[in-house]
């Protein structure tokens, strides 16, 4: 998969979407259990979307029991939770493909500002 890093953002440009998450590229992007992903459907509105692993939801949850948090592992949630059968980059920006192919990413996902319109604002 193609990545341009831009600031803190590596970016994965489709036909119907850009992809924006900050990650280290020098990372294993395919190992990746969880990851907050900024996609700009074109000419259209900034979603905001946390994409993780049943993997991931289950290790949250594991250690929250130790810890306490979330009533002591009884429970996960998360706003604008996707959730992918695998790990990787590849599958996360898979599951966004399918969501704004399919017309779903306004119910998945929240609008946001653009986060790159606002770095440019500041610039």
């Amino acid at each position: 998969m193609d990545f341009i890093q831009e600031g803190p953002f590596l970016i994965v440009e489709r036909e119907r979407f850009v992809a924006r998450f900050p990650a280290d590229p020098s990372r294993d992007l395919e190992q990746l259990q969880d990851q907050d992903i900024y996609v700009t459907v074109a000419g259209g509105p900034t979603y905001y979307a946390t994409v993780m692993t049943l993997h991931a939801i289950d290790a949250a949850l594991r250690r929250w029991a130790q810890t306490g948090e979330a009533a002591g592992g009884r429970y996960f949630w998360s706003t604008d939770l996707v959730i992918t059968p695998r790990p990787g980059i590849t599958a996360m920006i898979e599951a966004i493909d399918g969501l704004v192919r399919e017309g779903e990413i306004a119910q998945a996902c929240q609008i946001i500002p653009d986060p790159m319109a606002r770095e440019i604002e500041d610039g």
